[in-house]
């Protein structure tokens, strides 16, 4: 058995899981501020924040590259 290999799927799985959580999180974020009518300076910073978090976490997501599990079909 290929423990190794199953304990490598199972990291990144999770791994890949948790990014596209936390990217969802902040895009709804960043979609709540966007909607804001005349947003403060501080508001229009955090949204930049926002926007850079939210291109970082793209980067790693597909850094991660696509799952080591086989596919079928």
């Amino acid at each position: 058995m290929h423990m190794g290999r199953e304990r490598d799927v199972l990291r990144w799985d999770i791994h890949a899981s948790l990014l596209r959580e936390t990217i969802a999180r902040v895009a709804d974020e960043l979609a709540g501020l966007e909607r804001v009518p005349s947003p403060t300076p501080r508001e229009r910073e955090h949204a930049r924040h926002l926007g850079n978090q939210l291109d970082d976490l793209e980067r790693r997501l597909r850094a991660l590259g696509p799952s080591p599990r086989a596919k079928m079909g």
